[in-house]
């Protein structure tokens, strides 16, 4: 069974040989984990599917000798970082609804998938805001 990690890298790299770049995998254990060649240049290939893990690849391929580094990631998901949603659950939060009532009524308005109620307790207590604002 091919893994999510697996699917985005191949994906990219055939991505890549469609632009002509000669492909070289490497073993999984490592960073990078394919190097892309052309005539003009080298160029590292990292599959990541954790947002935390991008600073440490980031951080492992600073002052490589490749000419340039590719990250592969997840797309963002827009709709859990609308401001839109972040400034209705702070609106439903103070006028006295609960985590759970807020949470339904978010996800009835906007037609969210999922809000987790620790999102929403983060939001609320300064731990984190959604990127966009």
């Amino acid at each position: 069974m091919e893994t999510e990690h697996e699917k985005m890298l191949q994906t990219a790299i055939n991505q890549m040989k469609q632009q002509g770049y000669r492909i070289i995998r490497l073993d999984h254990r490592t960073i990078p984990d394919a190097i892309a060649i052309n005539d003009k240049e080298i160029i590292a290939m990292e599959s990541e599917t954790s947002s935390s893990g991008v600073w440490l690849s980031r951080r492992k391929l600073e002052d490589s000798q490749y000419d340039a580094e590719i990250i592969i990631t997840r797309p963002l998901d827009a709709h859990y970082f609308e401001p839109k949603v972040y400034y209705e659950v702070l609106k439903l939060l103070k006028e006295g609804n609960s985590y759970r009532e807020t949470k339904r009524l978010v996800i009835e308005k906007f037609q969210l998938e999922s809000l987790s109620i620790a999102t929403i307790h983060n939001w609320l207590r300064g731990k984190c805001k959604p990127p966009i604002i």
